[in-house]
């Protein structure tokens, strides 16, 4: 492949646009060789052989440019119809689709598309498995430093498939890819990635062809994946802590209102553990608050572990945690949180060299059953009242234990109270 020097307006623009997008045969290219139907056009007057010649030849010219004409207004409202879609997509998700699904579908010539992206700290994939469902690997390939040739440094580079190339970006292509354009990604002057398509054909991104429009469809496709990673952003840092990277009490009160009115709907169970870490101002008083941020942090991927996509687990305030769990009954539930219990009072930290940090949690459990749809004025305000006094209960009763609030409020102890420390009963 060999990068397409950008050429002068001068060139005019539907021409720039006519050379790469079609190929027709030049006037004469398939007529007779005889004197008398070669023709030659000057700028300012015409020599010809034979009149009548001519007179079909400029005939057979305007049909020509008119089909041509038609075919360029073809391709610049496909164009500008890509551009509309991705100004108006709301999400990564969605901004990504437009030019995978679409540029296929208005240029039956491109066979394979995807977008390049820098993303060393995994943002942009996480932000799309957020937005709701994994980074398409077909589509998005995520780069995790900038490897040496694989963004073109200044233009687009036009050319027969290189099989690096191909094998990166394409490694999932349905036809055999013949030709690829590499068109850079730039915002603020950086080259952050590439937008990529790839052809079956190996006259398609032809090495001679004008990359006006690849340039401006990439720079517009830059800035909406830009705007898109903004909002989900903001998305995200609303409904999501900042120091554990879990999700907050404002995210957890909003799914706790949608599991309940499905609750309400179809019955079943739902359950709620509520965690407070044992003696958690001693650790911030003794070890520093740098130490007690590590403790939250460690703990709050502890307690991710194993989770379905359908639980929940948020940051309730402090210390606390709270984790919702659909469709689960009060003997799973105490299950779930005997497993999380031990694997928070298994953690050794180092928050400093040569210190060990033990920690330990105690949980409160609620649970709501079918049978109570008709008994509970306000479902989800009793579920959490019931898990917080099973939640004092388990602090009374030693710490770092379960217990489980029984259908009239008290609670009832799962599992032993155990110093983390010694391994001992309390």
């Amino acid at each position: 492949m060999e990068k397409r020097p950008h050429r002068p307006a001068e060139q005019g623009f539907l021409r720039r646009i006519l050379s790469r997008f079609q190929t027709a045969p030049r006037l004469g290219a398939n007529t007779d060789a005889s004197e008398a139907h070669r023709t030659t056009l000057d700028s300012d007057k015409v020599h010809c052989a034979n009149p009548g010649a001519v007179i079909g030849a400029m005939d057979l010219n305007g049909a020509w440019m008119e089909s041509r004409l038609r075919g360029n207004e073809r391709i610049w409202a496909g164009f500008r119809e890509i551009e509309l879609r991705m100004l108006t997509a709301e999400t990564l998700h969605a901004v990504i689709g437009v030019l995978s699904r679409d540029l296929p579908v208005f240029f039956p010539g491109v066979h394979a598309v995807s977008v390049a992206w820098l993303d060393p700290d995994y943002e942009l994939s996480h932000l799309l498995e957020q937005e709701g469902g994994a980074a398409p690997s077909n589509t998005f390939v995520a780069l995790r430093a900038p490897a040496p040739g694989l963004i073109p440094p200044d233009g687009p580079l036009l050319g027969a498939a290189d099989p690096v190339r191909q094998q990166k970006y394409f490694p999932h292509a349905i036809h055999r890819l013949q030709s690829m354009a590499i068109t850079p990604l730039v915002l603020r002057g950086e080259r952050v990635g590439s937008l990529n398509q790839g052809s079956a054909d190996p006259r398609h991104f032809a090495p001679d062809a004008a990359t006006d429009l690849l340039e401006h469809l990439a720079a517009v496709a830059a800035i909406c994946i830009d705007n898109a990673v903004n909002r989900a952003r903001l998305r995200r840092d609303g409904l999501t802590d900042v120091l554990t990277q879990v999700a907050n009490r404002r995210f957890f009160d909003r799914r706790l209102r949608e599991e309940v009115s499905q609750w309400l709907r179809r019955g079943g169970d739902l359950s709620c553990l509520l965690v407070d870490l044992d003696r958690f101002k001693q650790i911030n008083d003794q070890h520093g608050h740098q130490a007690g941020d590590l403790v939250l942090q460690e703990v709050a991927r502890t307690l991710s572990k194993g989770l379905r996509t359908s639980d929940v687990l948020a940051r309730y305030g402090g210390e606390e945690f709270v984790l919702l769990l659909p469709a689960a009954g009060s003997e799973r539930a105490a299950e779930i949180a005997e497993r999380l219990r031990a694997a928070v009072a298994a953690l050794d930290l180092t928050p400093a060299q040569g210190t060990s940090l033990r920690v330990s949690a105690s949980f409160g459990l609620a649970s709501l059953a079918g049978s109570q749809r008709a008994t509970l004025e306000d479902p989800g305000l009793w579920l959490l009242r019931q898990a917080d006094q099973a939640l004092y209960a388990a602090k009374a009763r030693g710490r770092n234990c379960v217990v489980a609030a029984d259908r009239s409020g008290h609670g009832a102890t799962l599992s032993p109270a155990v110093d983390p420390l010694t391994s001992r009963e309390l």
